[in-house]
């Protein structure tokens, strides 16, 4: 009875967490709608000349060479990670593919979302949104793009004075829509959807099986910065509009928490640590530890 009470109790969490994901695919279902009618283009450019009044700094090279690691290739390799750390935890072998479908949904996403979703960024506008991205370093040598890549930010060379000045020119420049306005295919953010997928799985395996309080709480906490720094890194060095941002999230959310609900499913009967807070489980693992001793 024991034994199908907690079967019981997992597949009603997993159901939970495949709702909160179907949930979260409609959001994005509507924001998309929503964004189709271009309601969404002016306050998005607005929002791209806030962030154009920002100094440009050594750290945005490091921001831009960081970009790699949530190329599909990383994250193919990252996700293998992730899945090699499920099958050790006690999780079910078909738990690997399962997260590469995902990936791999993620990244179809990605691809059609922009085919078919182009944004105008006027010329004046693109002109700061380029320097934000650490254009000085575009045609330095491996060497030095491996040590900006490793954290040293005063390794990156300096910003070009021309830069600073059509930064200032566009964040207050008018919005001018006219045959010279770029035209670029962001959306949705394949890193933020591939980030918050991997950091959110992450941090909540952290949670379930990292047996010290302290420990937990400081890996929980790198796995969500992770999983929402990722995307906000691309938003901040100019790479990604907001739009792109906001819809990555959702997807990259919605997959994790399907990932979550496949996890619950796949457990196999191997005694693992019992969540914070989980009294009843404690009492269970505590039960079957005192009867093994008699």
């Amino acid at each position: 009875m024991k034994c199908l009470s907690m079967t019981l109790n997992r597949i009603g969490a997993a159901r939970a967490w495949f709702v909160a994901a179907c949930v979260l695919l409609v959001l994005f279902g509507i924001y998309t709608a929503i964004f189709s009618t271009g309601v969404l283009l002016y306050p998005t450019l607005h929002i791209e000349q806030w962030l154009l009044h920002r100094p440009l700094t050594s750290l945005d090279c490091v921001l831009f060479e960081w970009k790699l690691l949530g190329e599909v290739e990383a994250s193919a390799l990252f996700t293998l990670l992730l899945a090699s750390a499920c099958l050790l935890l006690g999780y079910r072998r078909r738990m690997l593919p399962y997260l590469f479908l995902l990936l791999l949904l993620g990244v179809a996403a990605e691809y059609v979302g922009k085919q078919v979703f182009p944004q105008v960024i006027p010329i004046n506008t693109q002109f700061g949104i380029n320097s934000l991205a650490c254009p000085q370093m575009w045609n330095k040598p491996s060497s030095v793009k491996i040590m900006v890549a490793l954290g040293m930010w005063w390794k990156a060379p300096p910003v070009h004075a021309g830069r600073i000045r059509n930064e200032q020119f566009s964040a207050t420049a008018p919005l001018i829509f006219d045959e010279h306005a770029s035209i670029v295919n962001g959306y949705p953010s394949g890193h933020a959807i591939r980030w918050c997928f991997i950091g959110l799985v992450a941090c909540w395996l952290i949670w379930r099986h990292m047996k010290y309080r302290l420990l937990r709480i400081l890996l929980m906490a790198i796995a969500l910065a992770i999983a929402f720094g990722g995307g906000f890194a691309q938003f901040y060095i100019g790479l990604h509009l907001s739009t792109d941002l906001i819809a990555g999230y959702l997807l990259g959310v919605s997959s994790a928490c399907c990932a979550i609900g496949l996890l619950l499913l796949n457990e196999t009967k191997r005694k693992t640590l019992a969540p914070p807070g989980d009294n009843s489980a404690k009492r269970q693992i505590a039960g079957v530890s005192g009867s093994q001793g008699l």
